[in-house]
C-alpha cells in the first residue's frame, strides 16, 4: 500500500533547457503496482501538453519519467503524478478491504 512503499528520487537533471525527474516507486506487489498503473494511465497520456512524461511498469515498480522546460511546469507535473498515484491507492485500499 502507499503507506508503505518506497519512493526513490532517481536523479534530477538539467539537460540543456529540459528539466527531468526520475520518481521510481516500488508496491507491495505487483498486482497493487499493476492497478495503479491502469487507474492512472488515462490521466498520463491526457496530461501531456507543458509536460511529457514516460511511464514504465515492471513487476512491482513503477517508474515515472518527466521532462519540463520550466522547472515550476516540472513540480506540477510531478504533484499530478503523486496526487493521482495516492488517491489510485486510497480506492484500492477500500476495495481490498
Amino acid at each position: 500500500m502507499l503507506n508503505k512503499l518506497i519512493m526513490k528520487i532517481l536523479k534530477w537533471e538539467k539537460m540543456s533547457k529540459i528539466n527531468s525527474f526520475c520518481l521510481e516507486i516500488e508496491f507491495d506487489s505487483p498486482e497493487e503496482a499493476e492497478v495503479i498503473y491502469k487507474a492512472i494511465l488515462l490521466d498520463h497520456l491526457e496530461s501531456q501538453i507543458k509536460s511529457k512524461a514516460d511511464m514504465q511498469l515492471n513487476a512491482n515498480i513503477l517508474n515515472i519519467q518527466i521532462f519540463a522546460e520550466d522547472l515550476s511546469i516540472l513540480r506540477a507535473a510531478l504533484y499530478s503524478y503523486l496526487r493521482w498515484i495516492k488517491v489510485s491507492d486510497n480506492i484500492y485500499k477500500i476495495c481490498k478491504g
